[in-house]
């Protein structure tokens, strides 16, 4: 029960951190990208999923390597959605 709370609140931190970057054009590339799979018939919420994998993966690499968030990897792989970025 635990864990699934956990997820829940992990889920639910990632769904503000992508409202921030949208409502706060910050960065950029973040609401281009929406735009672009939006533009693409993706729906609001499957371009917000497919955004919040991008912050996963550095959430991810943050806590299982200790690395810094990485700006330059993050926007690559917002530019490559709706292709899934791979965590390691």
């Amino acid at each position: 029960m635990i864990a699934v709370k956990q997820q829940e609140s992990i889920r639910t931190i990632i769904e503000e951190i992508v409202d921030r970057q949208l409502e706060r054009n910050q960065p950029p590339e973040t609401g281009r990208t929406y735009d672009r799979l939006v533009s693409q018939s993706y729906t609001d919420e499957e371009a917000r999923m497919l955004i919040s994998r991008t912050i996963q993966v550095e959430l991810y690499r943050l806590m299982r390597f200790g690395e810094p968030f990485n700006q330059v990897r993050f926007v690559s792989n917002l530019n490559q959605l709706p292709d899934l970025p791979d965590a390691e």
